[in-house]
């Protein structure tokens, strides 16, 4: 397991580095990677839309506070029975096209809606750093706490879920929302949400070490919850 925790290491210093780059973008290219056009979703149903609960919660989303844990987007189906490189994806589960555009209209629904995010973090597989450039158009800071993998042990798993639940009952700093890159199973345990590829939990920290979610993101947008 060491080259693993090797892998993890470097890349949390790559990933602190990229989060220091300007959060700004330029525009990608139609052959980039952070091209993608809208992807088919169910639509916010136009009663929701026009609700004053659903104008309340943007309204305080766009203010900040909120956490937003993001499962990476759809992705192919080659077998990752091991841990590698984490900066080679050729072994890797990487998003699909279908995945590529799925997020990139995640992160539109975002930008639509005039949400802020202050800061952004990914496990450090390939298709959670690259859900966060295609949503989010920037690399994510590195966040090996993120990380799930099937050979982890049931301690590894436990600790990183624990760090995971702690996170979630955090105020993030003021004048923005965190957003989270992972995978399903970590929020599963967290938090009792299960998360198709490329959706997401919106989380409400109340402050005192807990937490509520309050919404589900997908590429038609937000869905309060009750």
């Amino acid at each position: 397991m060491r080259p693993y925790f090797l892998a993890l290491a470097l890349l949390a210093l790559i990933g602190t580095a990229q989060a220091q780059q300007p959060s700004q973008a330029a525009p990608a290219s139609r052959g980039s990677m952070l091209h993608g056009a809208s992807v088919a979703a169910t639509p916010i149903p136009a009663d929701v839309l026009a609700s004053d609960a659903y104008k309340a919660l943007i309204a305080d989303l766009q203010q900040g506070g909120y956490v937003i844990y993001l499962r990476h987007g759809m992705t192919g189906e080659t077998p990752e029975p091991a841990v590698g490189d984490f900066a080679d994806c050729s072994w890797q589960r990487n998003l699909s096209d279908a995945g590529r555009r799925q997020v990139a209209s995640v992160g539109r629904r975002l930008s639509e809606q005039h949400i802020p995010v202050a800061a952004l973090e990914a496990s450090p597989f390939c298709r959670t750093r690259q859900t966060a450039e295609l949503a989010f158009g920037r690399a994510p800071k590195v966040n090996a706490d993120l990380f799930y993998h099937t050979t982890q042990t049931a301690e590894q798993i436990a600790a990183a879920n624990a760090k995971l639940k702690a996170r979630l009952g955090e105020r993030p700093p003021p004048g923005g929302n965190l957003v989270l890159i992972g995978h399903s199973p970590a929020m599963k345990d967290a938090a009792g949400v299960e998360l198709p590829e490329g959706e997401g939990a919106i989380v409400k920290p109340n402050g005192d070490g807990t937490f509520r979610i309050v919404a589900r993101l997908t590429a038609a947008g937000i869905m309060p919850v009750p």
